[in-house]
């Protein structure tokens, strides 16, 4: 488990402490190819299987070790060596009771959607362990559970074609190298070469995006996965840029974030209060119930493309209220759709 860590200090030196998602991604494949390979390793051999320098190693492996307690250093000939913690080692000893491997195999049976993201084969291999493990007849009995709890995906990207693609970006997001991309804007109708330094990959609502800085930029660029045309992988190893990328997210009302934020106010009908209340929708959202049974809700944020598609989802029973400038593209859009009627 990991290891407590000290309390106390500045936020400044805590936000310095916090991993980047390149770091975080690179240690994952570390991690992995220590766990794997069920022997120790040396520095100067990690570095060389990561493509990375042995001073970058060496911090990750501190970091294995003193944050995470996954990792063990052990005296070899003359060198430092390391070695999966065997404490964490021991999980692999770890069995499961048939109704937990009833649950996990009818939670696996709804991921359809992640197909093509690295995390559907790892789900996959599981599931197909279990299933192999079992009798045609059992594997009927497997399939009948599972449908008593149903995964409703729709609307959902389908990434299959882009297995490979996927694995290149989580390359290199972990070995911080930029990436030239063809990229094809759908709502623009344009097609165009970028340089962009990946710098994480976001599951939202059952599709892919990438988020980076584009060229020289220091500002996060969102781009949605399956519009990737064709991806290069350079040599060329990139600096982390100054951003926050968890804050950039928690930004977001849905997955686009832009710096023109505006205070946003909703106002729904009682018919529905209950619905929105029920949900979180985005951070820093704030619902009041009214005398006479609606909901005020408000939140700020720059996602005018997702919230005025989400208030006209609601019909007569959402009024966006403010800002104004939304209010007259929502009053267009609805001039507009009632034309075709």
């Amino acid at each position: 488990m990991p290891k407590a860590k000290a309390q106390g200090g500045s936020a400044a030196t805590q936000s310095s402490r916090r991993a980047d998602s390149q770091q975080l991604v690179r240690q994952w494949a570390l991690l992995r190819l220590l766990s794997g390979a069920g022997r120790a390793f040396s520095v100067k051999e990690l570095a060389e299987q990561l493509d990375v320098s042995k001073a970058t190693v060496q911090r990750d492996l501190a970091t294995l070790e003193r944050d995470f307690a996954l990792v063990d250093e052990i005296v070899g000939e003359q060198k430092r060596m390391y070695r999966v913690d065997q404490h964490v080692r021991a999980l692999e000893s770890l069995t499961f009771g048939i109704t937990e491997l009833l649950a996990l195999h009818g939670a696996l049976a709804g991921m359809a959607s992640l197909r093509g993201t690295p995390i559907h084969d790892d789900l996959r291999a599981v599931m197909l362990k279990i299933r192999g493990f079992l009798s045609p007849r059992h594997n009927g009995g497997l399939d009948a559970i599972a449908r008593v709890f149903t995964a409703h995906a729709r609307g959902y990207v389908d990434h299959g074609s882009q297995a490979e693609l996927i694995d290149q970006l989580a390359d290199a997001i972990s070995r911080r190298r930029r990436c030239v991309m063809t990229y094809h804007a759908a709502w623009k109708g344009t097609t165009r070469r970028h340089v962009v330094k990946p710098l994480r990959l976001v599951w939202h609502r059952s599709a892919l995006y990438l988020l980076g800085c584009l060229g020289d930029h220091r500002r996060i660029s969102t781009l949605a996965v399956q519009r990737i045309q064709q991806l290069e992988v350079t040599a060329e190893t990139f600096a982390v840029p100054r951003v926050d990328v968890d804050a950039h997210v928690r930004r977001a009302f849905g997955i686009f974030v832009s710096d023109a934020e505006e205070d946003v106010e909703i106002r729904f009908a009682k018919e529905i209060a209950w619905r929105v209340e029920e949900r979180t929708y985005a951070p820093g959202e704030r619902k009041q119930r009214l005398p006479d049974g609606s909901l005020r809700y408000r939140v700020r944020t720059s996602a005018q493309w997702e919230v005025i598609p989400w208030v006209l989802g609601f019909g007569s029973l959402a009024e966006l209220v403010r800002p104004e400038s939304w209010r007259t593209i929502l009053r267009t859009t609805c001039a507009a759709t009632l034309a075709n009627y």
